[in-house]
């Protein structure tokens, strides 16, 4: 028998992409797992200590910004002191 795993919130599936080192704007976080609230993701860990880069770039006419995190903290993909 197989016991389910837990889903992954919205903003643990962020935060594990961006360690990955990968970056993400608002629209890439709709198109890859339809998070509608993806600002508000980010406002939250930045509030839990997690040091969040971001740049605003212009792309086809559009203004929007790109967010990424510079170094991980740790090497198993989720910060020390974060809870998620």
């Amino acid at each position: 028998m197989q016991t389910r795993q837990p889903k992954k919130s919205y903003k643990q599936i962020i935060h594990n992409h961006m360690l990955a080192g990968n970056s993400l704007s608002t629209y890439e976080a709709f198109d890859l797992w339809q998070i509608t609230c993806f600002l508000q993701r980010i406002s939250e860990l930045r509030a839990q200590g997690v040091v969040i880069q971001d740049k605003t770039v212009k792309r086809n006419g559009k203004t929007f910004k790109i967010y990424w995190i510079d170094t991980p903290a740790d090497t198993d993909n989720n910060a020390s002191g974060v809870q998620l």
